[in-house]
């Protein structure tokens, strides 16, 4: 039997995923019908693991280095975003209930609505070995930002207090309000590994998720609608900017994390505008997609 039961969370259950539960022993399973306490105890398990909920980049206010394009109104030197606002909320999505009325799937969703500005530091122009002088350049920004974690109740010695374990989780789709600009694939090569990601919504079973060794070089080829983007790669606290290939295809070689442990990347598409035309909104779409540095072993915490 299938059941979808969608439930928006905001206020105390929203501070709850927010602040963690840590190993908080107190949270009890959930009876059989009782929707609160499901929802409830999935909110607690995913709280539970921030690194596979948080990308921990998108909103740093690192600075990334611009350069002159071609029918540019203004000379970016560089641009970064600065978040004011963050508005979180969060649906589960029950499904597929047993004989005793339980559902054994929930599909957790996590929005976030970001405000603020997206700042381009523009240059005055003056003669040539003269100091740089600018000015900012500052566009209203509004973002999307989406998850999905998908947890299966799992019966057993601990299921009493944490009927619920994490299976697989999505990367992160963040898209301007308004914005036209669009990421369709990334593919990601290291060594003899080759994948392409067309939905950064798509599941990766956590066993699954991309897996580099300590250091890797990985060779990333992001595609968008146009061939005059401006694409950006994001990884910790790095920024560098693609080559465009004049095609509508950007290509950048990284270096993965020498840590172990559970890391993200992410590929941010910007309109031309945006950079080089001081009357264009921002217009931006990202892409951030979850790693592992081996000797990290992910099993599906639901196993």
């Amino acid at each position: 039997m299938k059941i979808d039961h969608r439930l928006s969370l905001i206020g105390p259950l929203a501070a709850l995923l927010l602040a963690g539960c840590g190993h908080n022993d107190q949270v009890l399973a959930p009876s059989p019908g009782d929707p609160s306490a499901q929802q409830t105890a999935a909110s607690a398990e995913v709280a539970r693991h921030p690194e596979l909920v948080e990308d921990g980049i998108y909103d740093s206010p690192t600075q990334t280095d611009a350069s002159t394009g071609t029918a540019a109104a203004i000379d970016p030197l560089f641009f970064w975003r600065q978040i004011s606002t963050v508005e979180r909320a969060y649906e589960i999505a029950f499904a597929d209930t047993d004989s005793t009325g339980r559902p054994t799937t929930a599909i957790v969703t996590v929005h976030k609505r970001l405000g603020g500005w997206f700042n381009v530091l523009a240059g005055d122009g003056g003669p040539e070995g003269s100091p740089t002088e600018g000015h900012v350049v500052r566009k209203p920004l509004h973002d999307h930002w989406v998850r999905r974690v998908l947890l299966k109740r799992v019966d057993g010695m601990d299921g009493e207090r944490r009927p619920w374990r994490i299976a697989a989780v999505s990367g992160v789709k963040i898209t301007s309000r308004d914005g036209e600009t669009r990421l369709t694939s990334l593919r990601v090569q290291s060594g003899d590994f080759d994948t392409t990601v067309t939905d950064p919504l798509a599941f990766w079973r956590l066993r699954r998720i991309l897996r580099f060794q300590p250091e890797a070089q990985v060779t990333l080829t992001a595609t968008t609608l146009l061939n005059d983007d401006v694409v950006v790669l994001y990884a910790g606290d790095r920024r560098f900017r693609f080559h465009a290939n004049g095609d509508g295809t950007y290509v950048g070689t990284w270096t993965a994390r020498a840590l172990s442990g559970v890391h993200h990347l992410g590929v941010n598409a910007l309109s031309h505008g945006t950079l080089y035309d001081d009357q264009a909104p921002y217009d931006s779409q990202t892409w951030i997609v979850p790693y592992i540095v081996v000797p990290t072993e992910l099993a599906d915490l639901a196993s």
